[in-house]
Formats: structure tokens, sequence, C-alpha cells
């Protein structure tokens, strides 16, 4: 007969075996619970928030719970999370709640509490001094976290998390900065500034979140589409300038050679993602949606496989509406931008044609959040003062 110690023990390396940073970060915090809760089973969740450091906030990212996530989609500034910040500058190493008594000033821990949770232990994520965001563990037992002992067997998971997450964030930073310089070697002159690309990139994000309240959308597919968004126009590095940069419209055959941008694109993407040898990533898939679709039309109208309706992947159809959206508000050497309500009013006219009628209605509902990224991020701004993270 085995003994519990080495029954545990293989439960403990059929749970590891499940880890692969080639599968999304939910399902390898999904695998680390199940490690965890073999020793410890009232801890039952484990989540995930990112620093967005353009908007200096905290914003949810990888839940254990995945879309019932009691916390999802939210965003924070950090001004706002006084305890947060001592662990952003070192402060603090480690931070433990009682979530029963902090609930009457805290938001989180009042939500965390009427979910059965009464416990949190919190561990800061860094790359070296670069601050990336925090790792939550929330248990069921109010003294969980008070043992020495408990806290540094947790950290051991909580070394795994950080490598797991800060690998995946770095692998979306190389593929665009390998293609930055894709661009710039074929001295690619469009318009799209990095103003543009950081305020289509937000508004693809608030249109995911808008529709999360109706769609088991979690926080992990909303950054991805995020961090995804700045690489929808990559094919464009193929278009001959000639074309690419002609101020007048298009002929009927130049823009037939436009219209290859999108396979080109998706093309460029996956000889990226194969010599990066990234192409078994989780965003992959994401991403190559993106490029390949984002110029289709949901009457199947558009290219380049005249898709419709919900044929046409969701993370296209959202950064169609967002794309369109900024590129009529920006100003252009060859038109000025239009206002919000001649935008909007171009929409709602497109709804249901042009556009999925989801993602039309979710810009309507949130279009005072829009003009907030529009201000933050104007075209005065340099490429450098806006920059992804």
């Amino acid at each position: 007969m085995n003994s519990p110690d080495s029954s545990n023990e293989s439960s403990l390396a059929h749970v590891v075996d499940q880890l692969s940073l080639n599968d999304s970060l939910n399902h390898n915090l999904d695998a680390l619970l199940e490690v965890i809760q073999i020793r410890y089973p009232d801890i039952g969740r484990i989540s995930v928030a990112v620093y967005d450091h353009a908007n200096q906030s905290l914003k949810s990212f990888l839940s254990s719970e995945g879309a019932n996530e009691p916390l999802a989609h939210l965003e924070v500034p950090l001004e706002e999370l006084k305890q947060i910040i001592k662990l952003k500058t070192g402060e603090s190493r480690r931070l433990t709640r009682n979530l029963e008594l902090e609930r009457a000033s805290s938001y989180t821990a009042d939500v965390l509490y009427q979910k059965g949770y009464l416990s949190s232990y919190i561990v800061p994520l860094f790359d070296h001094s670069r601050f990336h965001g925090i790792i939550t563990y929330t248990s069921q037992r109010q003294d969980r976290f008070d043992q020495e002992r408990t806290r540094l067997q947790i950290d051991i998971t909580a070394k795994l998390i950080s490598m797991m997450l800060i690998s995946e964030l770095y692998a979306i930073r190389g593929l665009k900065g390998t293609v930055k310089t894709l661009k710039e070697i074929a001295a690619i002159r469009d318009n799209e500034t990095g103003a543009h690309l950081e305020r289509m990139s937000r508004y693809s994000q608030l249109i995911a979140k808008q529709l999360a309240t109706t769609l088991p959308l979690d926080d992990e597919y909303i950054e991805d589409l995020y961090q995804s968004a700045p690489l929808h126009d990559v094919g464009k590095i193929a278009i001959p300038d000639s074309i690419l940069l002609k101020n007048g419209k298009l002929t009927t055959e130049e823009f037939e050679v436009m219209k290859q941008h999108a396979l080109l694109g998706e093309d460029i993407i996956q000889r990226t993602l194969k010599n990066l040898q990234m192409k078994d990533k989780s965003f992959s898939r994401i991403l190559l949606n993106i490029v390949h679709y984002h110029h289709e039309n949901w009457d199947g109208s558009g290219y380049p496989e005249s898709l419709s309706g919900e044929q046409i992947p969701l993370e296209a159809r959202i950064i169609r509406v967002a794309d369109v959206y900024d590129a009529l508000t920006s100003q252009r050497p060859y038109k000025k931008p239009w206002s919000e309500e001649e935008t909007l009013k171009y929409l709602q006219e497109g709804s249901g044609t042009l556009f999925d009628p989801d993602c039309v209605q979710a810009v309507l509902q949130i279009s005072h959040k829009f003009r907030q990224i529009a201000e933050r991020f104007s075209d005065l701004l340099s490429d450098n003062q806006v920059g992804m993270e």
C-alpha cells in the first residue's frame, strides 16, 4: 500500500507534468493551484495583476477562476493602492491581508470576503528591478498565511508563475521589437504613429472588457488582444511605397495590391513566430487572427476571405472597429479629423454591414472612455513618450 506521502508525491509529479510554456497562462495557473491544494486545500484561488507602466495602474490579467474571477476586468491606479506601492518600491517584500478586517475600507477585500475567502497573501512580480505586477493567493482560512513556513512554500510556486509570466511578456515584446525592426529596415513611412497604435490597442481592450459583461472573456484573452493589436497592419511592410504612401484615391488595381497586406502580414507573423520559436504560444492564434481577418466585414463584403458574422474571429471584429474609430478621429496629411459625433454616427450606420453590432454598441456605451484615451495618448506625443509595454 502506498503511503500518504508517496501518494502526494505522485499527484504532485502528475500536476507538474501539466505545466508548459506553450499552454495558456491560466491553464498553468490551474495546474499550480492543484499543487498547492495537495497540502493546502483551503487555498481556492490564485490571481495575477499586471502593472501598466503607461497608465501607472494595476490591471487584472490571470486567475485560476477564469471567466468566473470575482475581480475580473478591474484596473486601478497604483496611487490608490498604498500597500501595493510598498511592494513596488521594495519597502515591503510580502503582504498578508485579513479580508474580514479590511472589507470595510477595501473594495477588493469586500468582494473576496463575500465569495467566502478570509485571507490573502500577495507577492510582487519583479524581473531584476522592474516591477511587473502582483500574484495573490486567497484562502478560506483566516490564519492560513500567518506562518513563515507556509509563506516560504507558497513562494516557490510564485517563482514559477513569475518565470512563466515574464517569459510570455518578453516573448510578445521580442515579437514587437522584431516587427519594428522590419519596418525600419523597409523604411516604411506610413501614417501609423506610435500614438495611433497605443490608442487603438487600448480602444480594443475597452471594447473587449465591455463585451465581457455578456460574453465569457477572461482577462488573459483581453490582455493578449491588447498586446497583439499593434501588429495588425504588419503586412504593409511588403506594400510598395507608391501605393502605401499615395495621397490620392487608389485605383482598382492598386487597391487589389493593398488588400494583399492581410495575407502578407499573416505570412510575416507565421515566419517570425517560427524563427523565434513562439509558434505554439497561446497568444499566437489571437495574433494571427487579428492580422489575417481585421478587414473582414460583418456582411461578408470584406477581405481577404469574405467571411461574415461570427465566422470572423471576435478579436478581428474588435480590432476592425477600434482601428476605424481611431483612423476617423485622427488628423492625417490627406484628411482632417472627424468629430466624435460624426465617427459614432458612421459606426452606427455601418453596424450590421461593415461592423459587428455588438462591438459598435460597446463603443457607444463607453465612448467617454475613448475620449480619455485620445487625450492621454495624443499624436503630439513622441513615440518614445507613448511606448508600448
